[in-house]
């Protein structure tokens, strides 16, 4: 078993002062950061690379490519997926997570069906539209099994797995994505390569996580009770993820009809690549975040102060990597890529205070799954939702992306500013209710 046993860390974060309870906690964090280093620079270097054998446009059909298999992937766990963090014990969690991945395996099928009439309402993307169904399918089935997979894993503390297997997903993706760019393939040759890492990284995870030995063990019974017990977070989770996810890519949506498939491409390259280095950490801090609030871990009177010094932290990490952003990204953009993709990096600088508040709150959000207030997190996302619809009115009234990503930077950020003080409330609330038991 893991060093960073459940037990363990609850010891550790339950006990002594406040430097000291959380100390398990930062090194579960620096080892899954430091370990996700190499897939991040491996994503950045690839970057540099796809960059000048790829043109905007191409980058464009791309990300409405991406936007469309994380929105299917939402619906290809249920949101299942976040219900692990709320296990109790490890067979509990298995259970969860093969009930997440059994629901992936269903949708794959269910888009490809649609292959032979995707030269239908696909033709003016790509030139090859059956095959983007089919890529599509893997990608959200794909999706899906990842993030049950990875939910599991990080529950049951296996930090190593998990980023050995982020490592060979961003290999895979940049080996291909890059060989079939130097072979004269357009944008499906992204989507291949996206598509061919997420299988690299399944199966890993399905082998670290013994998924044949737990499968053996599996019932019905178990499933059904499982999905039954934990039916809120489809019925509640999954609308408030929906919300979120469109609210977050409804540049990826409207963006080529409005304003061309090059303003989207710019768009979704800068936007990307800004965020891949400080994703990396939010990442690796929402799920140890995630994973050492639930109550398998952690007493309610604890959540307050690592939600204090988590935010800290993220803030002094956050600051660092977006303050080069804001002063200078049109001209960093240029010389990493050249005078072409100048557009990004100034696109990247209207975004970047928005970019460091996401990076601060994002990771914390998980208080409200854990305070038992989904409804909460839907009206959350109904104003993310609501703010991105009102800056791409207002940026499509004016005819400007640039008024676009404005109006969205500001909206966005005050949303989050909300979400961040109602998160901190929330912390305190379940502390005071444990006080009273």
């Amino acid at each position: 078993m893991s060093r960073f046993a459940p037990a363990a860390i609850l010891r550790r974060l339950s006990g002594g002062a406040e430097g000291g309870r959380h100390s398990a906690y930062w090194r579960a964090v620096t080892l899954l950061t430091s370990g996700s280093f190499a897939s991040q620079l491996i994503g950045i270097v690839s970057m540099l690379l796809l960059a000048r054998i790829y043109a905007p446009a191409e980058f464009g059909s791309y990300a409405v490519f991406f936007a469309i298999a994380g929105l299917l992937t939402l619906f290809a766990t249920a949101k299942y997926d976040a219900a692990i963090h709320l296990a109790r014990s490890e067979t509990e969690a298995g259970e969860i997570a093969l009930v997440a991945c059994g629901i992936s395996c269903l949708i794959g099928p269910l888009i490809a069906a649609t292959a032979p009439f995707a030269h239908l309402f696909l033709a003016d993307l790509t030139p090859r539209p059956a095959l983007f169904i089919v890529l599509l399918a893997i990608a959200s089935s794909t999706g899906g099994l990842v993030a049950a997979l990875s939910a599991w894993a990080t529950q049951l503390q296996r930090f190593s797995a998990l980023t050995t297997g982020r490592v060979l997903q961003s290999s895979v993706t940049a080996l291909l994505s890059i060989a079939l760019g130097v072979t004269h393939w357009d944008a499906t040759g992204l989507m291949l390569g996206f598509a061919a890492g997420q299988v690299a990284l399944v199966i890993w995870l399905a082998h670290q996580l013994q998924v044949p030995t737990v499968l053996r063990r599996f019932t019905r019974r178990a499933a059904r009770a499982r999905a039954i017990r934990h039916r809120n977070f489809p019925k509640f989770l999954l609308a408030s993820e929906l919300l979120n996810y469109t609210s977050g890519n409804l540049f990826s949506f409207t963006t080529a009809p409005l304003f061309g498939p090059t303003t989207l491409g710019h768009y979704s390259l800068g936007f990307r690549l800004a965020t891949m280095p400080i994703n990396l950490i939010g990442f690796s801090m929402g799920s140890i975040f995630r994973a050492a609030i639930s109550p398998q871990h952690m007493a309610p009177a604890d959540i307050p102060a690592l939600y204090r010094t988590t935010a800290t932290r993220l803030a002094a990490i956050g600051a660092a990597v977006t303050i080069p952003l804001l002063v200078a990204g049109p001209q960093l953009f240029r010389f990493a890529f050249g005078a072409e993709w100048t557009m990004a990096g100034f696109y990247v600088q209207i975004l970047a205070p928005f970019i460091f508040i996401r990076f601060v709150v994002g990771p914390l959000t998980a208080i409200a799954l854990r305070a038992g207030r989904p409804g909460l997190d839907t009206m959350i996302q109904l104003l993310f939702l609501a703010s991105s619809a009102i800056a791409v009115a207002f940026g499509a009234w004016m005819d400007s992306f640039t008024i676009t990503l404005i109006a969205f930077a500001v909206l966005q950020s005050l949303v989050y500013l909300l979400y961040l003080v109602l998160g901190y409330r929330l912390a305190l609330a379940l502390a005071a209710n444990s006080g009273k038991q």
